[in-house]
């Protein structure tokens, strides 16, 4: 099948956009890069794989204006600077789609071939297992702000935050982890280039200069 394919009904795409950019300096979400914001370019490869879009944005925070074929909500934490498993409670308690994406807003070179592998491994994981997120690990390293994770795991989520969680990795026990190998992900997107992020200065200007390729084919 080619790139381009219709997004699933019950799949929502939640993306971060309330973080501190401490290391950045500046609001990451209105950041240009190749004459698009960062925000844009990640509800653009969104909206290749999910039927809605929800912005988490930080309370009192302005976002910079997008343009989707489906549905946008922008929804505020209710408190400033608790990390991203907050913020992933946030979106998902606005989200309608059963299988939801978690996306960065930091992650401008993000592949929907990529988000529909994600989406669909989801499914089956919770057909075969009842695991409820899947996470890729790229660099041996698990990327929780590029993964798929089912809209019922709110309750897990809210209970890890009331204990005082605030690091994404510790729901993973409770959510039955499915990890998502390089092996499986590169048919997708075969540089690995959806887990390039851009946090620091020195991050852009090596983004500034990355060439993105062709989308990936036949996922």
């Amino acid at each position: 099948m080619g790139a381009r394919l219709a997004a699933e009904a019950d799949v929502s795409a939640i993306i971060l956009a309330g973080g501190r950019s401490s290391r950045m300096g500046e609001d990451k979400a209105s950041i240009v890069l190749h004459g698009t914001t960062l925000l844009q370019r990640v509800v653009s490869a969104a909206a290749g794989a999910a039927s809605q879009i929800v912005l988490v944005r930080a309370p009192g925070q302005a976002l910079p204006a997008v343009t989707a074929p489906c549905p946008v909500v922008t929804v505020a934490d209710a408190v400033a600077g608790e990390g991203p498993l907050f913020g992933m409670a946030t979106g998902l308690a606005a989200a309608t789609g059963e299988r939801c994406l978690v996306l960065g807003v930091d992650m401008p070179f993000l592949q929907p071939a990529l988000l529909r592998l994600l989406a669909g491994r989801l499914r089956d994981v919770r057909a075969e297992s009842g695991g409820r997120w899947v996470v890729p690990i790229a660099e041996r390293r698990p990327q929780p702000l590029c993964s798929a994770i089912a809209r019922d795991a709110l309750p897990v989520l809210r209970a890890h935050l009331d204990a005082g969680d605030r690091a994404p990795m510790s729901v993973a026990a409770d959510l039955g982890l499915a990890r998502l190998d390089e092996a499986a992900w590169r048919a997708a997107d075969p540089s690995g280039q959806s887990f390039m992020d851009v946090d620091t200065p020195g991050a852009l200007d090596a983004a500034r200069q990355h060439q993105p390729e062709r989308p990936a084919h036949g996922v």
